[in-house]
């Protein structure tokens, strides 16, 4: 049996892979409010853009098969520089931001354009060049001597832009660090930007403070990002920096590194929305909030509040639930199987809210807690275990093994108990597993109410701002919590019929 659960749990991740792509699938239509007109008029174009690429919203949903990389990038800027139309300043803001990391698509193919064009396109790398501090003033802006000083430096420097030259500097930066060593990446501009994020952890100690920071000074040079590291910062400040640019990083890495190979092919899903939502998760526990804190971390602060209403609720609910239940099946026909209904149908068609309000209303401001939000909540989860258990118990009660034990001289009371009772718990068992996940709502509503920091107060946030990371990582959560409890009561409903296990078993092999 241990091994059937087992291979159930398993079973879960794909399931759970499908959820996501369902649940991802279907926020992805909920209105952003960058899409508000409102909000667009209130911010510039930059601002709008950014804030668009942030939330991943310039790339397809699950496919694209057109990957944007610094190569093609760095194309369209060139062409747009080269031909003077209305875009060329839109391409020199776009050269001057690709940087170095643009320069080994753009030297090479320098000398095959027309002299004007190579002028227009040397002028434009100005930037580039004064921020790699090379060249003179005279050399980069003059119009006569600027395409020959990027024409000369790409003939000496050329073989310096190789991956395995800048994973060596950073790797002798993070080794013995010295201005010596910053100041070769910083020649490199933006082409070690790759290798200098990728060498950047969060800190632990100083030495690693120490390391963050110069990787992160040259990271805030080559990018005009002031972000860095004062000497002064303490270790939790130094893990924000380090995280901000991690999070930058996973935002604008694909401007200024090219797909080849295995990449490009990975980057068809990777460079998609829930491509990045996925890696984020995989990578950063579940991905970053607007405010910058690993999303498994908020939810981890807040589940137990919630997490502790359910349980208790579900409890509460089905302690009353399975005695009700079980009176109203021996008395059935009665007077007294009406009144349980009645009572239980009053419980759940009340809406939570305004049990929530009466309840806390009676225990008071700040005197209920957390078992005032359960209490709240299993009144509107009393009614279907009640149901469950009153037609399970009913139905075993008309069994032949039930009658046998009647015409034995067995009471009513007994074989209710004795007999029936421990056979009708199986569907109730099986009911309470899948409870947890559909009673988030109703807790949500009672920590609102009984002003409870759980996840309700971050969920509704989350909805207003349209955070797809907490919304994705709550509904993986609910579904990872329901697939465990699903198994739990497969466990149980063995414990409580030793036949249900070899059944099992039995089923899974001829199958």
């Amino acid at each position: 049996m241990l091994r059937h659960a087992l291979r159930r749990l398993l079973w879960t991740l794909p399931t759970l892979i499908g959820i996501s792509l369902v649940t991802f699938f279907l926020l992805s239509f909920v209105p952003d409010p960058t899409d508000d007109p409102a909000f667009a008029a209130s911010v510039s174009a930059d601002a709008l853009t950014h804030l668009r690429r942030e939330r991943f919203l310039d790339l397809p949903r699950f496919v694209n098969l057109a990957p944007l990389d610094v190569r093609i990038r760095a194309a369209i800027a060139v062409a747009a520089v080269a031909e003077g139309n209305a875009g060329a300043d839109a391409g020199r803001r776009e050269l001057e931001r690709l940087g170095g990391a643009a320069l080994p698509y753009v030297l090479p193919r320098f000398d095959a354009l027309p002299p004007e064009q190579r002028t227009r396109l040397a002028l434009a790398l100005a930037p580039t060049a004064r921020r790699m501090g090379l060249g003179t003033p005279d050399e980069v802006s003059d119009p006569g001597r600027a395409a020959a000083f990027w024409s000369r430096l790409w003939d000496d420097r050329g073989v310096e832009f190789r991956q395995a030259s800048v994973r060596s500097a950073v790797s002798r930066l993070v080794r013995y660090g010295s201005t010596t060593r910053v100041a070769d990446l910083v020649e490199l501009d933006t082409f070690a930007l790759d290798d200098v994020l990728g060498a950047l952890r969060v800190p632990i100690d100083r030495a690693e403070i120490d390391r963050a920071r110069a990787l992160t000074d040259v990271a805030a040079h080559v990018t005009g990002r002031d972000d860095r590291i004062s000497p002064g910062d303490d270790g939790d400040a130094a893990r924000a920096c380090v995280e901000r640019w991690q999070a930058y990083w996973a935002v604008y890495r694909s401007d200024f590194v090219a797909f080849t190979g295995p990449a490009r092919v990975a980057a068809v899903l990777l460079e998609t929305r829930y491509g990045k939502w996925a890696l984020g998760a995989i990578t950063h526990r579940f991905g970053r909030r607007p405010d910058g804190g690993a999303v498994l971390d908020e939810l981890g602060r807040r589940a137990p509040t919630t997490l502790g209403i359910v349980f208790a609720a579900i409890v509460l609910a089905y302690a009353a639930a399975i005695p009700l239940g079980a009176i109203s099946a021996a008395r059935r026909g009665h007077r007294l199987e009406l009144v349980i209904a009645c009572v239980v149908l009053g419980f759940y068609v009340v809406p939570t809210a305004v049990v929530a309000v009466v309840l806390h209303r009676v225990f008071g401001e700040g005197s209920a807690g957390i078992f005032g939000a359960a209490l709240t909540l299993s009144f509107a989860l009393i009614a279907a275990p009640t149901g469950q258990q009153r037609s399970s118990l009913a139905a075993t009660l008309t069994t032949d093994y039930v009658v046998a034990a009647r015409a034995r001289g067995a009471t009513m009371t007994r074989a209710t108990l004795v007999h029936g009772l421990r056979n009708a718990l199986l569907p109730v068992l099986t009911l309470a597993a899948l409870e947890a996940p559909m009673a988030l709502g109703g807790a949500f509503v009672a920590e609102r109410v009984f002003g409870l920091h759980g996840l309700g107060e971050a969920t509704i946030e989350a909805v207003r701002s349209r955070d797809t990371g907490w919304l994705m990582a709550l509904s993986i959560a609910s579904a990872g919590l329901a697939a465990i409890f699903v198994v739990l009561s497969d466990l149980l409903c063995s414990l409580l019929d030793v036949r249900l296990g070899p059944a099992m078993m039995n089923r899974k092999r001829s199958a």
